[in-house]
């Protein structure tokens, strides 16, 4: 019988230890008054949601930035899981159309009422970090292991576990206000006021372009094809000055009624019934992440008919196929449109067209990006000199050797993945017949006039790109100094690398497809880094080339092959790469990044102890540009602390902004994982960049002006010690910091006031994880 009762009690208390604490009552003053989703809702899920859930990196893939997505839910699948078989895409106002299709495709609503309560999963978040404000510990929404709770039981057990993990997730709590009202809206059934209109002048310009992309005429369906393809995640604006923007979609619906798009996995997908290119309004809060604006008005469709319409076409035009062997290879699909017209059109809008690179459809892919260097330059061949543009035969007899991985799809399998990537015949034989013909139309070799010099007023003829861990941006003009590598992209290149990474990319697809398109950007980066070393002396190129690609197995994996081509470029000294980059700047008419790019013959100066003016602070910023000048950068170079947004407070309230990026140097980037162990950070720089690039800041930095003095001296002489730690801290706004919407709402409003076309709200995913 005591036997009996010890059991008894060991159980008993087993299942005690184990139980889990119900959920409380949910308290909140109901705010008595009629409220606006658009007017009240929004502008909180904007400045306080948005910033983690819009995105397929969103938690749970829940995006916030739209009632469409709050209706829709979450979901417990991870996208960026590594897959045998591709899956099936979730895209938001693609792949299904209301609340039904989603619950058919596995996602859970966060804001119906739980099982025997009158609560949502979405109020007891927030009212979870309500009654426990404080953050502790570290909060990485990207990278930790979240339950994507989507009943009663799961969220008991997760606030069991995490008591402080309340939403919004390892920031600050809502004010009483904004809590107040959400939690109102979400108890009254989430009523939507939100009417989706289009201002008359520019539906007067959808209407033109509608007209010009649904004309019947061969010419017309052939080019709207092509446009269309690389316009299918513009943002398109028709007027600079609104703050709409809408996307280029194919819909069963003609012109004057709504759009009813269809749905494809990439947009050169056969669509079988009839369709109509239409304009449908983006009803998402602008993100920066995804925000890559392209302009249509009265002088870009009369330049569409100029480059298509109005040309001679050296093929007599005619239907294109879609067959799946073919139809991601647009230099073999579109080749009756003449070259020439094809990369004028891409030159156009050349900052567009890279930045669809940069961004993509991924949101984030650390594998995808380190295929390229933290920091380097891009040029472009003119068309001019571009003998895929000029000589008649060159691309067309080379299209079998200038095939893409994509054109296998989203699914290849195994054993063919890694035939295709031993496979490097075709490449080497393009290399060997494209030396050979600019040899004979080029015996001298080539000149600085063969690069592009830009489209007037737009800066664009150098685009600087910078990797930030995970994420990239894309710049006009040559930002910092000397760049490692530069690349020289011609006509069929960048057909290439945007059918690869943009078009034809699935982020849906299966591993093995993701594989291909990495290792395949390893070529064409290389080509484009072939290209650029065309114009220095053919007896220092490999050595340049060999400087990138530094260890055995890199070595091994990159191969140069050198054309034997003169340049036809005088140098007077023998640092060629430096004294080419003086030449290139004054061809383009590039000026020289003023605090970033370092002279041989610079001096460091002093840190002040009083700081006057913008341009001591910016003298300041440049000593601090250069290598080994702070170990400060060797300490803080990592995957969540290489962008920074810093604002210094002047005296006469006209407040500086500079955006600090840490290029970390790499001994190549050949090489698919374990990238920890090629960097070098005794080689690493920082960058000061006047105002803001990038999406994702991984922190804010305030400091007033007469702190100037203190802040630039630890920047220089930090030492890593705890001292040094808690005067940082004294600088950064840290996640925890009462003060930190106020100061990621300054932020986001200084950004919108500089350039509000290309404004968008920042990403706060990879914001410094501890909170302190």
């Amino acid at each position: 019988m005591k036997l009996q009762l010890v059991i008894f009690a060991i159980i008993t208390l087993f299942f005690t230890a184990c139980s889990v604490k119900p959920l409380e009552p949910i308290k909140f003053e109901e705010v008595n008054k009629k409220i606006s989703f658009v007017n009240h809702i929004k502008p909180i899920l904007d400045k306080r949601c948005v910033s983690c859930h819009s995105c397929y990196n969103s938690p749970c893939q829940l995006k916030l930035s739209s009632f469409e997505g709050l209706q829709r839910g979450a979901s417990k699948a991870d996208i960026y899981a590594n897959r045998l078989s591709a899956s099936n895409p979730t895209r938001l106002f693609v792949d299904a159309v209301n609340e039904k299709q989603w619950r058919e495709k596995g996602f859970f609503s966060v804001t119906d009422e739980l099982e025997n309560s009158n609560e949502s999963i979405m109020m007891q978040y927030l009212n979870q970090k309500m009654k426990n404000p404080l953050n502790i510990g570290d909060y990485s929404p990207e990278t930790d292991e979240l339950s994507c709770v989507k009943d009663k039981d799961e969220l008991a057990e997760y606030f069991d576990d995490n008591p402080h993990k309340g939403m919004p997730y390892g920031f600050p709590a809502l004010e009483k206000k904004e809590y107040n009202l959400l939690m109102t809206w979400l108890k009254q059934g989430l009523p939507n006021d939100n009417i989706n209109l289009i201002p008359n002048n520019e539906q007067s310009e959808i209407n033109k372009f509608e007209d010009f992309f649904n004309n019947l005429d061969i010419k017309h369906q052939v080019s709207a094809r092509y446009i269309y393809e690389h316009l299918f995640l513009a943002h398109i604006s028709f007027d600079d000055k609104s703050e709409n923007f809408y996307e280029l979609v194919r819909s069963k619906t003609p012109s004057g009624k709504e759009v009813e798009i269809i749905a494809t996995k990439f947009p050169y997908d056969e669509i079988k019934e009839k369709f109509y290119y239409r304009f449908r309004k983006i009803e998402s809060s602008i993100v920066h992440k995804t925000h890559m604006v392209y302009k249509l008005n009265d002088l870009k469709l009369q330049r569409y008919k100029e480059l298509f319409i109005n040309t001679k076409w050296p093929i007599k035009p005619h239907t294109i196929t879609y067959d799946n062997n073919t139809a991601a290879n647009a230099l073999e699909v579109f080749e009756q449109i003449p070259a020439n017209s094809r990369y004028k059109f891409l030159l156009d809008d050349i900052h567009y067209i890279i930045m669809t690179f940069i961004r993509g459809p991924v949101c984030k892919g650390q594998i995808a990006l380190n295929v390229i260097e933290d920091n380097f330059w891009i040029m472009f061949m003119d068309p001019k000199y571009d003998l895929s543009v000029q000589d008649k035969f060159f691309l067309h007899d080379n299209l079998e050797n200038l095939a893409i991985p994509n054109q296998f799809g989203e699914d290849p399998n195994i054993s063919k993945t890694f035939s295709i990537l031993d496979n490097y015949k075709l490449s080497r034989q393009y290399q060997s017949n494209k030396a050979k013909v600019y040899k004979r139309y080029y015996p001298q070799g080539l000149s600085l006039d063969s690069i592009w010099k830009g489209n007037k007023q737009e800066n664009d003829s150098i685009l600087t790109i910078y990797r930030h861990f995970n994420s990239a941006s894309v710049h006009k003009g040559a930002l910092g100094s000397v760049p490692k590598t530069l690349w020289l992209i011609d006509f069929p290149l960048i057909e290439r690398i945007y059918y690869s990474l943009v078009a034809g990319f699935d982020l849906f697809g299966n591993t093995a497809h993701q594989l291909l398109v990495r290792k395949h950007m390893d070529r064409l980066r290389i080509e484009g880094e072939s290209n650029f070393l065309e114009y220095l002396p053919k007896n220092s190129r490999e050595e340049y080339f060999n400087s990138w690609y530094q260890g055995w197995l890199a070595s091994y994996l990159s191969v140069y092959i050198p054309t034997g081509a003169n340049t036809n470029i005088s140098y007077k000294t023998k640092d060629y790469k430096n004294e080419f980059i003086s030449k290139l700047l004054e061809h383009t008419n590039n000026k020289k990044d003023e605090i970033n790019f370092i002279e041989k013959d610079y001096k460091s100066t002093e840190i002040k102890k009083i700081y006057n003016s913008k341009d001591e602070i910016e003298e300041t910023l440049k000593t601090l540009t250069l290598p080994n000048s702070s170990s400060f950068i060797k300490h803080f170079t990592n995957s969540e602390s290489n962008l920074a947004y810093l604002r210094i407070k002047m005296q006469n309230q006209d407040d500086l902004v500079y955006t600090v990026v840490i290029n970390r140097w790499h001994k190549n980037v050949a090489l698919l994982f374990n990238e920890e162990s090629r960097l070098d950070s005794s080689k690493d720089t920082m960058n000061f960049i006047k105002g803001f690039i990038g999406s994702y800041p991984n922190a804010f930095l305030e400091v007033e002006q007469k702190d100037l003095n203190d802040f630039f001296t630890l920047i220089k002489d930090y030492k890593n010690t705890q001292s040094d730690i808690d005067k940082i801290l004294k600088y950064t706004i840290n996640r925890a910091n009462p003060n930190f919407w106020q100061s990621y709402d300054w932020f986001n409003n200084e950004f919108k006031k500089q350039d509000p076309l290309n404004y968008g709200l920042f990403d706060l995913n990879r914001y410094i994880s501890k909170a302190r």
